[in-house]
């Protein structure tokens, strides 16, 4: 990633994301935590991440505008609204303002949806295509890395000086975050092609994804492998008070452990692209997320650890090999809108897993639905793994080189 980070542009982008993600992932368990010790429901604190998701099946609607603004102004703009758009969160009390938790959860995933977006079609305009991995890879590392201080950095925050503080914590870093945009050099223009029909415009993205062979197989994976895997969210909460014995506190370790394998995954990540291309590294991915979701049938607090380190080193590298091929498969006046369609594809089948997963859990013993999800997550990494990479430039000079199938 030494190359990347030579780049004065991306370097600037760089520091003011991982500052907001500092904040972000300060306040990553909070609306979970809470809704657990206001209900005590495993499935009430899943559904914190149901509220998170559900602005991500609507995404389309903000890659259309992505791809018609500057992309610069919009992330400074996005920024500054996500900031102010988190406080109702200080006016959780009780069972009475229980709701506000969910609304917050709904703010955070319409901000990170439009950051996303416009996020991905930025760095596509000012970084060549061999350095696009290495971007993903280091914006990937840190904002799953920063799990490793985030949340039990939230969490004492919360424990020290209540909701308030983790609060202004979080809305300070999207200051820094919009600073670091706003002297930002401004960015080459994108090309433009002629509008269409408004419903077209909308389409654009998804008809995109599914006539290109090689994002429409990744789509399917991440498809397949959200189908059921939304139900770790509810399923985790019982692991750690059923299994291990422990209160929801404890997820602050589970967090850290992925924030741990996350670093692993993200800097591992653009070798395992260049070596064998973006479809196998999701499927390499997706299925070490799938192993570690069955090792969490083992009720010891090592072994859980060690799992969630597997799954952050798993999701890491299948979301930063997601988000090279979506950039580089994808046209610059295209981008917003194809990446927030990949978004609600998965995020829609991810949604109707969280809801599943809610009820399930009370229902169906934790040990058989942790073999079910396991178990569909593989199938998903077969999907990925059947497929093949595009032929692609790794730099200048380098020639033309194609993935192993």
């Amino acid at each position: 990633m030494r190359a990347v980070l030579r780049e004065p542009r991306f370097l600037l982008i760089y520091s003011g994301m991982a500052t907001s993600l500092l904040g972000d992932a300060s306040l990553l368990l909070i609306p979970a935590i809470l809704a657990k010790k206001l209900t005590g429901s495993d499935g009430a604190a899943g559904l914190t991440l149901f509220f998170f998701t559900l602005p991500l099946c609507l995404s389309p609607l903000l890659g259309y505008v992505i791809d018609r603004v500057d992309r610069r102004r919009f992330l400074i703009a996005t920024c500054l609204v996500s900031g102010v758009a988190i406080t109702p969160l200080t006016a959780v009390t009780g069972p009475e303002t229980f709701w506000l938790v969910y609304l917050t959860s709904t703010v955070m995933g319409c901000s990170y949806a439009a950051v996303s977006g416009a996020l991905s079609g930025l760095l596509k305009s000012i970084l060549p295509e061999h350095l696009l991995a290495e971007a993903n890879g280091a914006l990937q590392t840190a904002r799953q890395g920063l799990r490793l201080i985030g949340p039990l950095l939230g969490v004492a925050v919360y424990t020290g000086f209540g909701i308030g503080a983790v609060v202004l914590l979080d809305a300070v870093t999207f200051l820094v975050a919009a600073t670091a945009f706003a002297v930002l050099p401004k960015p080459p223009l994108v090309s433009t092609v002629a509008r269409g029909r408004r419903r077209e415009e909308l389409s654009a993205g998804a008809r995109h994804l599914a006539a290109d062979p090689f994002l429409r197989r990744a789509a399917g994976a991440f498809c397949l492998m959200f189908t059921l895997a939304g139900a770790t969210e509810s399923l985790i909460f019982a692991v750690i008070e059923n299994g291990l014995g422990r209160n929801p506190e404890f997820t602050a370790f589970t967090s850290t452990a992925m924030g741990v394998g996350a670093i692993v995954g993200g800097l591992c990540a653009p070798a395992v692209i260049a070596r064998r291309g973006e479809l196998p590294a999701i499927g390499t991915g997706i299925a070490l997320y799938g192993a570690a979701v069955m090792l969490w049938t083992i009720p010891v607090e090592t072994v859980m650890l060690g799992a969630m380190t597997t799954a952050g080193a798993g999701l890491t590298l299948a979301g930063v090999a997601r988000m090279t091929l979506v950039q580089r498969r994808s046209p610059g006046h295209l981008i917003g809108r194809v990446s927030t369609a990949f978004e609600a594809m998965a995020g829609g089948t991810q949604l109707l897993s969280l809801v599943a997963g809610a009820v399930l859990v009370s229902l169906v013993d934790y040990r058989v639905l942790l073999v079910v999800v396991g178990l569909t997550i593989l199938c998903a990494a077969a999907h990925a793994l059947r497929g093949r990479s595009p032929a692609r430039r790794r730099g200048p000079g380098r020639g033309r080189i194609r993935s192993s199938h």
